[in-house]
């Protein structure tokens, strides 16, 4: 079942720092809480907002199957940084529960060193879970590390 077109009123900060008022459906909710739990960098949180045979894919990368390998996958990720921040810089529906956004991943990592993902997400959400997260980004940015 797809989650239903049900609209609550939060409010976002833009690039430009101007409040916007956004309606968000229960799939962006959804992604918002999945956003919150990478910047408190707590990997069980983030692997609670996936099914429990969802999909987490880092394009070109292989995709990582089950909330618990998702939850691997997140600790290890998040045990190299000691920031996390995602910049929404815009957001739409693409569908019924598909949530597509435009953003920058900042993370900081142990060493200080801030690397920056311009990324591409689309999350394609069922019953307020997301069964696939799909993010393309250049991997040559991990190296540059800018």
């Amino acid at each position: 079942m797809v989650t239903s077109g049900v609209r609550t009123a939060i409010v976002f900060r833009n690039t430009t720092k101007r409040e916007r008022h956004l309606v968000m459906t229960d799939a962006e909710q959804t992604v918002a809480r999945l956003v919150q739990a990478w910047e408190a960098r707590d990997a069980d949180a983030v692997a609670a907002c996936f099914q429990a045979d969802g999909v987490w894919h880092n394009m070109p990368y292989p995709p990582i199957a089950g909330r618990e390998a998702i939850r691997t996958a997140a600790a290890n990720f998040l045990a190299t940084a000691t920031s996390v921040r995602f910049e929404i810089h815009h957001q739409g529906l693409a569908g019924p529960g598909v949530v597509l956004n435009e953003r920058s991943d900042i993370f900081t990592q142990t060493s200080g060193r801030e690397i920056v993902f311009p990324v591409m997400g689309v999350f394609e959400v069922e019953d307020g879970l997301i069964r696939i997260w799909r993010d393309y980004f250049d991997p040559g940015v991990m190296t540059a590390g800018t």
